[in-house]
């Protein structure tokens, strides 16, 4: 893909950020509590920020973190790209904004897209294996938290401001966002914006090779026909700081409105057409195509408050967002509606070092409603309610450190249906780590930790009261899927080892994990057939994840010059079987990246 994108352009006040990339500020960490750098911790933790952010943001958050280890993305479309963590995603992998749920329906279909923008963010932090503990059972497989700086959380006194223009040829597509933040060193204003729209990527040859797939509804060549799409978002937010703290209210509006690349549901021969009609064939898909337009609104309300006792600062976030995104057919009509109205919150308590121990209480609570109206109705109307309770202690000596955790979760699921019963599960979740320096340049951790995952609404209630005869499709997959009321909690055991090393110039991580899963929930294909599609089942069966990933980065500066230049490599490797010896089913392929950067002055 060709990407000609133009310098972001200071609309109003500016700094050298390059400065802090050479000298190799370390990030501090907003998404764990006690607020540690990336070294300081044994858990496995990876920040994408800074000028590397700038380069690597994209439209969706899977395509942003897809050059990072152990991350990949599972691509819809250009539209929809959700982030995969060592082959964990779904409900499996937490999407945050700012520390609380993004509040959408990505999790629902493979097809929807996930409501964060990766672009307006300050960074992102990836946090897998133990470190997930702190955000519930639900992200049993990683936590993404986008952080954007929508409430001001830092006070200033003056004006900043940047714009950036993108555009692409692939797809003819533009992006355009702005950013505001002024202040009078108490009261602070943010604003910012995002206008996005693109055209059907263009392509060599046919979209769909009919060598591999027999059965074929439409297909377009030179493009991929029913891609194109359009994003609006704007944010306004406020903060007033006084002298122990800080309060802040934001809000939020996203429009998003997406093609949904043809599926492959009739035979070749009724498209076998000569090439040549190529465009009458593109400009007949997009007639034909499915839409997904997407309605959010988003107010977040967050603080601090810092004290002089045991207790050392208070932190708390509250989110409710009105989300609904329709499906609409070729004609106009409005196949399917899905909404979801929610609330969403959190309170930290940090207390004061205690002797060598330093740590962290927290609550955290979801309401959440959520609907499928329309043909594509295969989950009942049903209502999350889940509380969490959890606890992060640290121990600093002089060479090593300890962390330790524990997590409990309550989560309840309320249908409509009446044939399915309500759900409540109990979970919880432990984990033990620590991290010892061997000399200056070495360091070693090992990470272990014990969580569960209780079912959600799509895998325990899929078409559950619809007889054979009634079985709803699931458009995305294009097969029907059955969910089980009866699934138990999916437990997991986590073991991560990583070795570090930082030689001034030359810095090299290298981790090992292994990941084991009692009552592994996955879709099953049942070897049956309705109407020539195909019955998938949700089951469950133990299964084990390993893997490695590493990264290897060299900084070359020439004596008394003003330039440098760094030598980036990274890459993955993921296995996983199941108890019965099978491969686990849509692992991503291992992949290797290399990167050459050169810097000079502020360039």
């Amino acid at each position: 893909m060709k990407k000609y994108f133009l310098p972001p352009l200071v609309a109003l006040a500016a700094t050298p950020v390059f400065a802090a990339e050479n000298n190799r500020i370390e990030h501090v960490l907003v998404t764990m509590p006690i607020h540690k750098k990336e070294a300081q911790t044994a858990l496995p933790v990876t920040v994408l920020g800074g000028e590397e952010l700038k380069r690597q943001a994209a439209a969706t958050i899977g395509e942003t973190l897809n050059n990072s280890p152990g991350l990949s993305s599972a691509s819809f479309g250009p539209a929809v790209g959700q982030p995969v963590i060592r082959g964990q995603q779904g409900p499996r992998v937490q999407v945050l904004q700012n520390g609380l749920s993004a509040l959408d329906v990505s999790t629902n279909s493979a097809d929807h897209a996930v409501s964060v923008e990766p672009i307006l963010a300050d960074s992102i932090e990836i946090l897998r294996g133990p470190a997930t503990m702190l955000y519930g059972g639900g992200a049993i497989g990683g936590v993404i938290n986008v952080v954007d700086g929508r409430i001001p959380a830092k006070a200033i006194d003056g004006v900043n401001g940047v714009a950036e223009f993108r555009s692409s040829s692939v797809d003819d597509g533009r992006s355009g966002v702005f950013r505001v933040d002024a202040g009078d060193g108490r009261w602070m204003l943010h604003v910012d914006g995002l206008y996005r729209d693109w055209s059907d990527p263009d392509i060599p040859g046919l979209a769909i090779n009919p060598r591999n797939i027999d059965d074929i509804e439409d297909n377009t060549d030179g493009s991929i026909g029913n891609a194109s799409g359009r994003t609006r978002r704007v944010t306004v937010g406020s903060s007033y700081h006084f002298e122990d703290g800080y309060w802040g209210l934001s809000y939020t509006e996203l429009s998003n409105q997406y093609g949904i690349p043809s599926g492959v549901h009739h035979h070749e021969e009724e498209h076998d057409e000569d090439h040549d009609h190529g465009e009458h064939e593109h400009e007949e898909h997009e007639e034909e195509g499915v839409s997904i337009v997407i309605d959010q609104t988003r107010w977040d309300m967050a603080g601090d408050l810092h004290f002089d006792g045991f207790i050392d600062i208070l932190r708390w976030r509250m989110s409710y967002s009105d989300y609904q995104h329709q499906e609409v057919e070729s004609s106009g009509e409005v196949g399917t509606t899905f909404s979801k109205e929610a609330w969403a919150g959190r309170v930290e308590l940090t207390h004061r070092a205690w002797g060598a121990w330093h740590g962290v209480w927290g609550l955290q609570w979801l309401n959440a409603d959520f609907s499928a109206l329309g043909e594509e109705s295969f989950v009942p109307e049903n209502t999350t309610r889940s509380i969490g309770l959890f606890w992060l202690e640290d121990y600093h000596a002089d060479k090593w450190s300890l962390e330790a955790g524990l997590r409990v979760d309550i989560d309840r699921l309320e249908t409509s249906h009446t044939i399915a019963d309500d759900q409540q599960e109990t979970s919880y979740s432990a984990s033990l780590a620590g991290i010892y320096d061997v000399n200056e340049i070495w360091s070693v951790s090992l990470a272990l930790s014990e969580s569960q995952r209780a079912p959600n609404a799509e895998e325990r209630f899929s078409n559950i009261g619809n007889d054979e005869d009634h079985y709803v499709v699931h458009g995305a997959t294009g097969a029907i899927e059955v969910g089980d009321a009866n699934l138990t909690n999916e437990k997991s055991r986590n073991a991560d080892f990583i070795i570090r090393a930082d030689f001034t110039a030359v810095t090299a991580k290298l981790t090992l994990f292994h990941n084991q899963f009692s009552d592994f929930i996955y879709l099953d294909n049942s070897g049956t057939q309705i109407d020539e599609t195909d019955v998938l089942q949700y089951r469950q069966q133990d299964a084990v994840f390993e893997g490695v990933e590493y990264e290897l980065n060299y900084r070359y500066t020439p004596q008394g010059a003003e330039h440098s230049y760094q030598l980036s490599l990274f890459g993955d490797r993921i296995n996983a079987e199941f108890d019965n010896g099978e491969d686990v089913p849509r692992l991503p392929p291992a992949h290797d990246g290399l990167s050459i950067a050169w810097d000079w002055r502020n360039w």
